[in-house]
């Protein structure tokens, strides 16, 4: 029988869609639909699937069925049958076998984390084919469209959000003699398991989200409602919504201080958008309502990221803020918003600076970057008090139209320079001020020490780098993204790959003294248990799914679910 179905499988890629075949009776209908699906596709039969991706280990998905398929694996150790799940693109994301000579048999047709086996991948298969015929399938042997598979039988069945929406599926596989229908019954109730962990985990807050977005939201303001987890947009919200901003947003409204009253404005960090947020207790968590409108130009700017810029009629830009914190990088923006296409000679400041060579440039033409002013001594200081004069007497007599530019410390210049800076043009903060800034420098990072772009950052990791507080500043940044593109052999750079004090960093919302102290006992215990969550839970004397909520809460479980 499995000899005529192959050739069937075969007439029928051979005639092509629109060929005269006698298939039709071999095989059941929903196969030969997939068949016809998977030539439409053009999918080859005769290779293994070569897509990858690295998975998400901590998705929705992923965090409601770990368990599932943990117990599951056990009550099956020795049936040589292999448990997978995919996410609903395809790609299996998780595998459970106890058999070591299985798992190898299965690499070799790599059936593992990370790679593609969707219907438009890999042909016809369980966990595929399952999810576009939105029903339980069982698949032996030849049925599958890939020879790779042909001595394998599986059952899979699509796996629902609460919402009805297809989350993945699940599919029980072994060797084609050991198929049998038991293995579909099986595979439905281990589906309903894992979408009962599913509804448990998401229904009511998900409810909550869906009531005040009823409520807030009309079809002409662009309104967003969220939590650290999902969001929910109408259709003028979505241009301002995107996986870094869910970050940016959700780190700026938890780290706000809401005692003062229910609302809150600012304005997002380099452009005219203004957000009203308001904050909603309804539900089992806090979660927020924001509104979007783009600034009048004319009106004040409520709670700007960026203070205003000063005129620099005389020639002189200062810009102020401690080291690292993006002050050459302003300077550089401030300069260019002036429409100057002269070049840029960049200085040093310190103790060998040349004030005659500095004002050389100047007179020549040629505007002048001074970095550093904090390390000018102070027998120094009057160099650059007289370069300053000279060049704003040039400025003033028409003879000069060049920039000097200067970046200093205001709390460790000498007393001269700081009176001669004045009022700075503008100002920078540290990183740990303005943590909305991070995913911005996080990018242009990238785009500098990554310029293939092999590497993107999850939206986890991302609240992580927010998160920290980032004593060195912008320089501190750079080192660890570069160092992470150097070391992490994937594309998704997660929370696990981070240093250990960036996985570790506490949330900006102060902790309770009690949380403080759960929060140091789980990682004593995680680190006692060399990560082991199981035995992290013993040490601790609570249930795994009891650590698993509070890793959570505490942002110790570098959660990398979708934003």
């Amino acid at each position: 029988m499995h000899d005529v179905v192959r050739q069937a499988r075969q007439e029928l890629i051979e005639a092509g869609l629109l060929g005269d075949t006698r298939v039709r009776g071999v095989v059941p209908d929903l196969i030969l639909r997939s068949w016809r699906r998977s030539i439409s596709n053009c999918v080859d039969s005769a290779s293994v699937c070569r897509r990858y991706q690295d998975v998400d280990p901590e998705s929705a998905l992923s965090r409601a069925a770990r368990p599932v398929l943990d117990r599951w694996q056990e009550q099956l150790a020795d049936t040589g049958t292999t448990l997978f799940l995919s996410d609903r693109a395809g790609r299996i994301v998780a595998r459970r076998t106890s058999d070591s000579s299985v798992r190898r048999r299965l690499d070799r047709v790599h059936a593992a984390e990370g790679f593609d086996y969707s219907e438009g991948s890999i042909g016809t298969n369980g966990l595929g084919t399952s999810m576009v015929e939105k029903r339980a399938v069982l698949i032996e042997g030849p049925q599958h469209y890939n020879d790779a598979l042909g001595a394998l039988a599986c059952a899979a069945v699509p796996v629902y959000t609460p919402a009805g929406a297809v989350a993945g599926s699940v599919s029980l596989g072994g060797p084609l003699e050991s198929a049998n229908p038991l293995m579909l019954t099986l595979t439905r109730e281990i589906g309903q398991q894992i979408e009962e962990r599913l509804r448990a985990a998401s229904r009511p807050q998900d409810l909550a989200l869906a009531m005040s977005f009823l409520r807030y939201t009309n079809s002409q303001r662009p309104t967003v409602v969220m939590d650290r987890e999902s969001l929910l947009a109408n259709t003028p919200g979505l241009p301002y919504v995107s996986v870094d901003s869910h970050v940016v947003l959700w780190e700026l409204l938890n780290a706000h201080d809401w005692s003062a009253g229910g609302t809150a404005r600012f304005r997002l960090d380099g452009t005219d958008t203004e957000v009203t947020a308001r904050r909603v207790l309804d539900g089992p968590q806090a979660h927020f309502v924001l509104h979007f409108a783009e600034r009048d130009p004319g009106a004040p700017v409520v709670a700007a990221a960026t203070p205003p810029v000063r005129s620099s009629g005389d020639g002189l830009l200062v810009v102020d803020g401690p080291r690292g914190s993006g002050r050459a990088t302003l300077a550089r923006e401030l300069r260019a918003d002036r429409g100057r296409g002269r070049h840029l000679e960049v200085v040093m400041a310190g103790t060998g600076t040349s004030w005659s060579a500095i004002a050389g440039h100047l007179e020549g033409g040629t505007d002048v970057l001074l970095r550093r002013a904090e390390d000018i001594p102070s027998g120094g200081a009057s160099g650059l008090v007289e370069l300053a004069e000279q060049h704003r007497a040039g400025v003033a007599g028409g003879r000069w139209t060049t920039l000097l530019m200067l970046t200093l410390d205001g709390e460790r210049v000498p007393a001269p320079v700081r009176k001669l800076a004045g009022e700075p043009a503008a100002r920078t903060q540290p990183l740990a001020r303005t943590p909305e800034r991070i995913p911005g420098l996080v990018k242009r990072i990238l785009d500098r020490v990554d310029p293939d772009r092999r590497h993107t950052v999850s939206p986890a990791a991302l609240q992580a780098f927010m998160q920290w507080s980032w004593p060195g500043n912008i320089a501190e940044l750079a080192d660890t993204v570069a160092a992470l593109v150097r070391d992490v052999p994937g594309s998704v750079i997660q929370v696990r790959h981070l240093p250990p004090h960036l996985r570790q960093a506490p949330p900006r919302r102060p902790l309770t003294l009690i949380e403080a102290a759960e929060r140091e006992a789980i990682i004593k215990a995680l680190d006692a248990a060399g990560g082991n969550k199981s035995e992290a839970a013993e040490l601790l004397g609570i249930g795994r799914t009891t650590l698993y909520r509070r890793l959570r809460q505490l942002r110790l479980d570098g959660a990398e679910g979708s934003l």
